[in-house]
């Protein structure tokens, strides 16, 4: 791993002008540390005391809403005007609705809880899963019958009912059907036939990533929430500190927390290292973050990668000169319910399959490689991208002010095609 070592502040930040937020300016003071990952020092920029406080208050506005307060809950312009994802990957809606409706809820033997967590994750639609259930009967994987499911998606299809989120891109392998919802749904009978086994046997969650990546359409991105989906339930007992996988954006926000170039194969070690060190950040900071839950439990490996996907997201916010529509909750926040499977004691230990990673010290480069939709929220333009070298389930919504400095001819160009 790495250690922390104070050093002298100073830094020769150049200011590029105040920014509406609270927590993050161009200008701020670099933090004091150096951080030494397998004999590699990597010099924070102001950004890393960012990622600190943006986790902190984003936790913070998740305890105030459930304590009962009223809105606004934050006085950060960038988190009252702009929707963000919570701090612990546990506390978003379909997380915790994955927890208590599809997993809980439902036969417990592995069969059949890997089947409806397969199911919900496939859709990610809380409204197409509760439609499943309601008409289909039994609804369980010993009593599958194709001909049913397919018969309720069509019914939804025909009707223009969405039947997936927006949240994630999706791409659907070919296994012989027109539309993805069927081609999802043979893709979820496919996995079905070795799955259970699969889980039973891993020595390592690594394992089971890399056997779903065997399969078309499930690139890192969908394969890693998966996974993630699976860990909540029984299926698996491995520890949150064994595997992590970055994505385009959290691997964008790691690269605004560091000075040097990082290469790819050290990008899990400096994640591992910030999920280690968090208690030092917080507390030089001076920032008062409770943990989750009563445990008051640390960020996981999974919330440091997805927060540094929302951290890159942020500092972009803060440099748009608009004003988004302030955020506004989704009603009133229940009990949280955290997945009884963490309770496992099996769970206490660490496997780590790769101690280093096995891929060449390569410094990642974001090249698109197509625009191939746009939408505009909050007033603003974006464009669906599609990266070099990435998976297709890795494609992402990005700003147009951001890519007329990346690819302004391919913007120009997609321009053309719809107007």
């Amino acid at each position: 791993m790495g250690n922390l070592k104070r050093k002298s502040t100073g830094g020769d930040a150049r200011s590029r002008g105040t920014k509406r937020s609270r927590l993050h300016s161009d200008g701020a003071p670099i933090p004091p540390l150096d951080v030494v990952v397998r004999g590699k020092s990597f010099e924070p920029t102001p950004a890393f005391d960012t990622f600190w406080k943006l986790a902190a208050e984003r936790h913070a506005i998740e305890e105030r809403r459930r304590s009962g307060q009223p809105p606004p809950w934050t006085k950060d312009p960038v988190l009252q005007n702009h929707k963000f994802c919570n701090t612990f990957r546990i506390l978003d809606r379909g997380s915790q609705y994955l927890v208590t409706e599809v997993i809980e809820k439902g036969p417990q033997d592995l069969e059949e809880v890997t089947f409806r967590v397969l199911l919900f994750s496939l859709y990610t639609n809380i409204s197409t899963y509760e439609t499943l259930r309601k008409k289909i009967r039994p609804f369980t994987w010993s009593e599958y019958r194709r001909e049913n499911y397919e018969k309720v998606l069509r019914g939804l299809y025909a009707r223009g009912v969405a039947i997936y989120t927006g949240a994630y891109q999706k791409p659907a392998p070919d296994l012989g059907f027109a539309e993805a919802f069927m081609n999802h749904l043979a893709l979820m009978e496919v996995l079905m036939q070795e799955m259970p086994d699969v889980l039973s046997k891993a020595e390592y969650m690594a394992d089971v990533f890399e056997w779903l990546q065997t399969f078309k359409s499930m690139g890192d991105f969908t394969a890693y929430q998966l996974l993630l989906n699976l860990s909540y339930s029984n299926v698996m007992s491995f520890s949150d500190h064994d595997f992590v996988v970055m994505c385009v954006g959290s691997r964008r926000g790691l690269r605004r927390c560091f000075k040097q170039d990082i290469p790819r194969s050290m990008e899990v070690d400096l994640v591992r290292w910030i999920q280690s060190s968090q208690d030092d950040h917080f507390a030089r900071l001076r920032l008062n973050f409770n943990g989750l839950g009563d445990q008051h439990r640390p960020m996981m490996l999974c919330d440091i990668e997805h927060t540094l996907c929302e951290l890159d997201k942020y500092i972009r916010k803060c440099g748009q000169s608009s004003k988004g529509r302030p955020f506004v909750g989704t009603g009133e926040l229940g009990e949280i319910r955290l997945p009884k499977a963490w309770s496992d004691k099996a769970r206490q230990i660490v496997r780590i399959k790769n101690e280093e990673e096995a891929e060449p010290d390569i410094i990642e480069k974001f090249v698109v490689q197509s625009i191939e939709a746009h939408r505009v929220v909050d007033g603003m333009m974006e464009f669906l991208v599609f990266w070099e070298g990435y998976d297709p389930d890795e494609a992402t919504w990005e700003p147009k002010d951001s890519l007329m400095e990346d690819a302004p001819t391919m913007v120009k160009a997609y321009l053309k095609t719809i107007t």
